[in-house]
């Protein structure tokens, strides 16, 4: 009826006694584009007739029907390829006399796919020849320490490849790539890699350190300068220049070379938008034609030991294609809120081609992608009814699957091309008008969906805070309503928020996004008061990591499902806590330090108490007692009912003295380790088996961020006078936490001990640098600073796909050990005496999708508890000797 298919007979006799028989499948040789996959093509014989099948492109089906298209010119994935490897950059296959002052080794992964004309360049100026890897090896791939995404994997099969020639190369080039270059879109300061890339050279070293060590032992150096081109390419010149003089090359010298790389590399770029621009005008003077743009990143979609021959499926099919770094985006915006410079990127190449009627969207991602958990679905949200296509590869990916993706998806937009020539398709509705906080002279106020504003103290207004771990969040509403505020503790996370937030998400996000999702939503669906506004709680970030994008996913979330009188609320210090009382930020360090060490307490006793049900029941009588006293906001009253329920505590009858019980560092992603849901009851579990669990402080999280604020990472520099009210403020801190922590060991549960930020941070610099913000290397740290010192093991738990966790196992997994322990305190004579006939320490990393544990982890978990306990048996028996 639309005219999409022509009435035609169909026979199904006809079909049911068709015969097909399978002749002498052969090998393609490429073809005179001089294709270097070698798929394999099967010979099919159809009533007579011989039909080639199979294969990565459509070369086949294109020699069977006459079909010709130069797929060199409509490939322009290809194109990028030969402007970045051979074109500008110093092509690594070719001599060089020039080349005689060594060799210099990158790998070909990541961003080495942008900048490679830099690098090559700048090497090559200076008297060095450039080797880069050919192939990936499976033997490097097997390596990773962790369950990375494809482009990772394939970052270790390649560097393997490098270190394992005949002839390895004298310098090894392996930066710390933080950002790519920051465009004027408005939406944040920061453009930086994800987390991953960053921690390419940190997982590498440790993943491939006997290699390494075996090398410059030998003469060779690694060279592994911070990239952070947030300015621009040319901030690359002064890490480059600095890189130059560790290779024996005086300034100026290097000052020329990088002169001649930056003009290459900036040659490169405008080759690349010349040639989009050409491609683009060429299609637009035929309206009948179409185009499809590639959505990716230069390491997944635009190289081709990663997109699987995508970009020549559609070429040889006639479709042009273009990858997003060939279109002219500067008059584009981005999203709010959006830190990742891929992120800024693609999503203004969706607007972009939103707009453009033959252009359509190819999204190449990976499976277990972070970043693209959200930007995804920002790029479907832009699209609208527009087709798009997303295909997601690993290693496992095969090239049948992605042939019927990319047919159905060529008719699809097809059809669609037709629809809308005939006005077929109608205009999406976006008339809703999404609650909102607003900052009004200092004062917090909701601005609701019927336009109406009212402060944040109106009685009408309440102030949601979702279960980010019971006695937090319980202790943070208890601040809240001290300081006038209608604020409510959510219930604690369970099977059934789990199942709501994840029919309102992709299911790819990590698991705090989806249970805070369905937190709201329960909240939303349970209904309340006709005129209550509700303010739903969701603290930001600044990345790399997927945190700081909650709160943008959930203002899109609300939007899309036309959700009234509902806004979000972030905290930070960047908006001076949206007008809360001056001693506010003091208040809620308060209810962290308690509920850290009440935390801890509760544990002690699960895993000690001779009657766990009694002790819980005075418990839970006190932490009561303790939330009436957090809000009246009052430090004399709080530490009054604090020193009084520690004595409480003190009388629970216990099995055997606290410090004799094995005690088991629980660290990784702060929410998951605290939401009891999220961990699987792990503290439960192990209570059971007689372990306590001491969980990294949500405090430590709070000292790491005033860190990384002093020390100007990640941020502009201070000024004095801020800096002099950062170390005022921290002077208070830490002497309301001893102050706190010396009440509440009173129970005789914990010894609650002061946190040294500063040493966690030094004792994990060695494997992976401070300039790589989160929680990896709190992880790193805590682990290293923790194990035999205060625990007989660690467990590191994440959410599924969590990249600081990630990052943080593969490093853990090789660094555990009772070498690099005795590394962190080398004079310690007990230290040393406990670990004289150690090797590896008890270190287990477990990711949660919120569902219970899958037999293998449960497996693990036994093994691990099983040399925990032994470990800690042997820690006893020397503590006795001495």
């Amino acid at each position: 009826e639309t005219g999409l298919m022509t009435e035609k007979p169909f026979d199904l006799e006809i079909l049911a006694r068709r015969e097909v028989a399978y002749g002498k499948s052969f090998t393609c040789r490429g073809g005179k584009e001089r294709c270097d996959r070698r798929c394999l093509i099967a010979v099919i014989q159809v009533e007579g007739q011989k039909y080639p099948f199979g294969g990565a492109c459509n070369r086949y089906y294109n020699i069977r029907k006459d079909v010709r298209y130069d797929t060199e010119r409509l490939d322009l994935v290809h194109v990028r390829q030969q402007l970045i490897f051979q074109t500008y950059g110093v092509s690594p296959d070719k001599e060089n006399v020039r080349a005689s002052k060594g060799r210099v080794g990158l790998n070909r992964s990541f961003l080495v796919h942008t900048y490679y004309p830099l690098y090559s360049n700048f090497f090559n100026e200076l008297g060095f020849e450039v080797v880069l890897p050919n192939h990936p090896s499976q033997e490097g791939i097997d390596q990773c320490g962790a369950p990375f995404c494809y482009p990772v994997e394939l970052a270790h099969g390649f560097i393997h490849s490098l270190l394992e020639t005949e002839n390895p190369p004298d310098f090894l080039f392996l930066p710390h790539f933080k950002a790519v270059p920051g465009q004027n879109d408005g939406s944040s300061s920061q453009s930086q890699v994800c987390p991953v890339v960053q921690g390419e050279t940190f997982y590498l070293q440790t993943a491939f350190s006997k290699k390494l060590s075996q090398l410059i032992e030998r003469g060779a150096r690694l060279l592994t300068p911070l990239l952070d081109l947030s300015g621009g390419i040319e901030s690359a010149e002064e890490p480059l220049i600095e890189t130059a003089r560790h290779m024996g090359v005086g300034r100026r010298a290097a000052q020329e070379a990088f002169a001649v790389a930056l003009q290459k590399q900036r040659d490169c770029f405008s080759d690349m938008k010349e040639t989009g621009r050409r491609m683009l005008s060429e299609l637009e003077e035929d309206p009948d034609k179409f185009g499809v743009v590639i959505f990716a990143r230069p390491y997944n979609g635009f190289a081709g030991e990663a997109h699987m021959g995508i970009p020549h499926k559609f070429a040889t099919r006639g479709i042009s294609v273009i990858p997003i770094d060939f279109l002219d985006l500067e008059q584009e915006r981005s999203k709010r809120h959006m830190y990742w410079g891929a992120g800024k990127l693609i999503i203004k190449a969706a607007r972009f081609v939103e707009k453009h009627p033959q252009l359509f969207g190819v999204y190449i991602t990976n499976f277990s992608c972070g970043p693209d958990s959200f930007i995804i679905s920002y790029f479907r949200d832009i699209m609208g009814r527009k087709p798009s296509l997303t295909l997601e590869l690993d290693s496992h990916t095969a090239d049948a699957g992605i042939e019927t993706r990319v047919e159905a998806f060529l008719d699809v937009v097809r059809s669609y091309r037709h629809l809308m020539a005939r006005r077929l398709i109608p205009p999406q509705q976006r008339a809703f008008n999404p609650a909102r906080t607003v900052l009004d002279n200092g004062t917090t106020k909701v601005v609701t969906s019927s336009g109406k504003t009212l402060p944040l103290t109106d009685p009408r207004v309440t102030i949601l805070i979702p279960s980010m771990g019971k006695l937090g969040t319980e202790a943070f509403a208890a601040t809240l309503r001290g300081c006038g505020f209608n604020a409510r503790a959510l219930r604690e996370n369970d099977e059934a928020i789990l199942k709501l937030g994840r029919a309102n998400t992709s299911g790819k996000e990590c698991l705090p996004l989806i249970l805070t999702t369905g937190t709201m939503l329960s909240c939303v669906n349970n209904g309340g008061h006709p005129d209550e506004i509700l303010v739903y709680f969701m603290p930001t970030g600044a990345g790399p990591c997927r945190f700081g994008q909650y709160a943008v996913y959930m203002e899109d979330l609300i939007r899309r499902l036309k959700i009234p009188d509902v806004a979000l609320l972030s905290l930070s210090s960047d908006n001076s806590y949206t007008g809360m009382d001056k001693h506010f930020e003091r208040y809620c360090w308060w209810a962290a330090i308690v509920s850290d060490v009440m935390e801890d307490i509760r544990s002690m006793l699960l895993a000690d108490s001779v009657d766990p049900l009694a002790a819980v029941s005075v418990y839970n009588e006190e932490w009561r007692k303790i939330l009436l006293a957090l809000e009246k906001v009052n430090f004399k009253i709080l530490a009054a009912q604090l020193a009084e329920s520690a004595e409480r505590l003190s009388t629970v009858q216990l099995k055997r003295p606290y410090h004799t019980v094995p005690m088991i560092t629980l660290t990784g992603e702060i929410f998951v380790r605290r939401d009891a849901l999220s961990r699987q009851y792990l503290t439960e579990s192990l209570a059971e088996k007689g372990f306590a669990t001491v969980c990294a402080p949500v405090s430590e999280w709070i000292y790491y961020c005033h860190y990384l604020t002093d020390r100007g990472f990640n941020q502009d520099r201070l000024t004095v006078a801020q800096r002099f009210k950062l170390k005022i403020r921290n002077l208070f801190q830490r002497y309301d936490e001893r102050r706190i922590k010396a009440i509440l060991s009173g129970s005789r549960l914990v010894q609650a001990e002061a946190i040294d930020v500063a040493k966690v941070i030094k004792n994990a610099a060695p494997y992976i640098s401070p300039d790589l913000p989160g929680e990896a290397i709190l992880t790193i740290g805590g682990s290293l600073s923790d194990v035999v010192t205060h625990s007989c093991g660690v467990i590191a738990i994440g959410p599924f796909g969590c990249m600081p966790n990630r990052i943080s196992e593969a490093i853990l997994g090789e660094i555990m050990t009772a070498q690099r322990k005795l590394a962190t305190d080398p004079k310690n004579k007990k230290l040393q005496e406990v670990l004289a006939d150690i090797d590896d320490l008890p270190f287990l990393a477990i990711e949660s999708d919120g569902s219970p544990f899958p037999q293998l982890i449960n497996a693990k978990l036994e093994t691990f508890l099983l040399r925990a306990d032994r470990f800690h048996r042997h820690i006893m028996a020397i503590r006795e000797k001495s």
